[in-house]
């Protein structure tokens, strides 16, 4: 839309002469050519001329002299800045073919398009090629900043469905392996699907150099800090950087999980500044939270409802327009807060309802009771209470997330005791699991520097299956067996490649291997693999007192029990 208009702005009782010349001269100030807007004092549009009016008026016979008032057309083609493109689109259609039915113009064809607020005063022309371009959403270029888990999925399943995908990513190391094929992390489908489209509907690149893209979607990490605090800094270099290269029309949606206000409050100002456009008016911003689950992302992107919430309700429909492309069903929200709220309680939520089955898991071993089991019969037929099972907790995501739900309040002075509790109670599972490893190694003489430690499952979670060791409780368990003096420590995970067990400093092996002579054997993720282990024989491979610790009850103690030496564990579990 162009907004030099001053020019071509024309007082009713200007003569045809007078708006001759303003037209002839629009050209050298920038403004649309072949055209003049007759306004009142308010800038209330009236009607409009252009050059084919006026020489038909003169080959009519009609004085220059007169007032332009007495050929304007009346009813032009305009539409209101607020309304959607889509609408945009209906408004004008209806327009022309009354024009039509009216015989003012004798084809379905239209050029310029004035553009009003809400007054019908005019804000600037557009060309209808350009509301046409915007209208299909297929044709706008995809800006994606951030290439981890949450943009990388999206990515290839924009491409995939006929978008031109553009993503930035700053690691050399991550980029290089995309333009492969290769993707940097395991995802089912993901790898088929980013050799089906990159260097065809997306490519990646290291920096962001035009602004060719219409939507820029924002997926940087946002992490906690050791104090628990959020470092919003990618989110805020990202903004400025999109701000540089933002222009009329664009769409910019923040993805990463936030404190309540940082769109507001943060990315806004950053992208008005760098622009000098105004949000909600000159471009549009929405808060759109990613809440796939991983090992299942590129299904539930398009399976899941999706958040949208935005700056104003334009924003809203921009970004709604987008993701109906992707998504079956669209939640619109009433603000940017409400979005970003929702993306907090999903996952502090869950981490809640973990701590609960994991605080049972204490309570109960008082009692020299089983809290899995408790739970499985608690909940066997019996519909209101949906617990889930004790397990470690772990994940880029619920590690995190908390911890920026609590700190949304506490500018408010207001402390989130249930989910900071919550958070504490799975932190100190893993010094529950020490303590079993410090009192068996007790019991039965085990030294720290000679005995083996065999550790399955490397990733945070087994069940989807992902290779995301990011916040794994297993590097914070290697940790403490390091710092506690254990040696030979020996691991093994079905997706975690060999090279990423080892850069936590312990040495992989294949199940077998790790089963071998083993001192303590533990299992700290739920993948779908394990059920399928002959677990027996296994075991037999051990031939010496070993603690085997079920982190996920995974296993029958009965059965575990029957092998000779073995000390069986789980959470909430004591041997009997």
């Amino acid at each position: 839309m162009n907004k030099n208009i001053e020019e071509i702005l024309v007082n009713p009782n200007f003569t045809i002469k007078e708006v001759m010349q303003k037209i002839n001269q629009a050209s050298t100030s920038g403004a649309p050519s072949g055209i003049a807007l007759i306004v009142n004092d308010e800038k209330v549009l009236l009607g409009i001329v252009t050059e084919g009016d006026i020489r038909r008026a003169i080959i009519k016979g009609i004085n220059i002299d007169q007032k332009v008032s007495n050929i304007m057309i009346k009813e032009p083609i305009m539409v209101q800045e607020s309304i959607s493109i889509k609408t945009m689109l209906k408004v004008i259609n209806k327009q022309v073919s009354n024009a039509i039915a009216k015989k003012r113009i004798m084809e379905h064809k239209v050029d310029k398009v004035i553009i009003v607020d809400q007054e019908n005063r005019v804000v600037g022309i557009s060309h209808f090629y350009e509301i046409w371009r915007k209208s299909d959403i297929k044709l706008k270029n995809i800006c994606i900043i951030g290439m981890g888990f949450v943009g990388l999925t999206l990515a290839v399943s924009l491409s995939d469905i006929g978008f031109t995908v553009n993503g930035i990513e700053n690691d050399d190391a991550t980029v290089h392996s995309i333009k492969k094929g290769d993707p940097h992390f395991h995802e089912k489908n993901l790898d088929y699907l980013l050799k089906r489209n990159i260097n065809k509907s997306l490519f990646v690149n290291k920096e962001l150099t035009s602004n060719d893209n219409d939507i820029y979607i924002i997926s940087v990490g946002t992490p906690v800090e050791s104090n628990h605090l959020v470092n919003l800094d990618s989110v805020k270099n990202v903004s400025s950087m999109v701000g540089k290269f933002l222009k009329e029309g664009d769409l910019v949606i923040l993805r990463s999980t936030v404190p309540v206000g940082t769109c507001r409050n943060v990315a806004l100002p950053l992208l008005e500044k760098e622009s000098s456009l105004i949000g909600g008016e000159d471009f549009y911003l929405a808060f759109a939270p990613e809440r796939t689950v991983e090992g299942k992302a590129l299904e539930e992107l398009k399976t899941l409802p999706q958040i949208i919430g935005g700056f104003t309700k334009r924003c809203v429909d921009e970004a709604s327009n987008f993701f109906r492309n992707l998504a079956p069903h669209i939640i619109a929200v009433d603000s940017l807060e409400d979005a970003e709220m929702i993306k907090l309680i999903n996952n502090s939520f869950r981490d809640v309802s973990f701590a609960f089955a994991n605080e049972l898991v204490f309570i109960c071993d008082k009692f020299n009771l089983s809290a899995a089991k408790i739970i499985k019969a608690a909940t066997e037929g019996y519909p209101r209470n949906k617990m889930a099972l004790p397990g470690f907790v772990g994940g880029y995501c619920l590690k995190k997330d908390p911890y920026i739900y609590a700190n949304s309040a506490s500018k408010y002075d207001f402390v989130s005791k249930l989910v900071l509790y919550a958070r504490e109670i799975n932190e100190n599972l893993l010094d529950y699991v020490m303590n079993k490893i410090q009192e068996f190694s007790s019991n039965y003489k085990k030294d720290k520097a000679s005995s083996k430690i065999f550790i399955i499952g490397f990733a945070y979670k087994g069940v989807p299956e992902t290779s995301d060791m990011r916040h794994s409780p297993t590097l914070d368990l290697i940790k403490l067996l390091k710092d506690s003096s254990w040696k030979k420590i020996f691991g093994y995970d079905p997706v975690v490649k060999k090279e990423d067990v080892e850069s936590t400093g312990v040495k992989w092996c294949s199940l077998e291997e790790g089963f071998t002579d083993a001192d303590l054997v533990l299992i700290m993720n739920n993948h779908t693999q394990y059920s399928e282990l002959d677990i027996v024989s296994l075991l037999n491979l051990i031939k010496k007192k070993c603690l085997f610790f079920d982190g996920w009850s995974l296993f029958e103690p009965k059965e575990i029990l029957k092998v000779k030496g073995i000390i069986y564990q789980s959470l909430g579990y004591k041997n009997s």
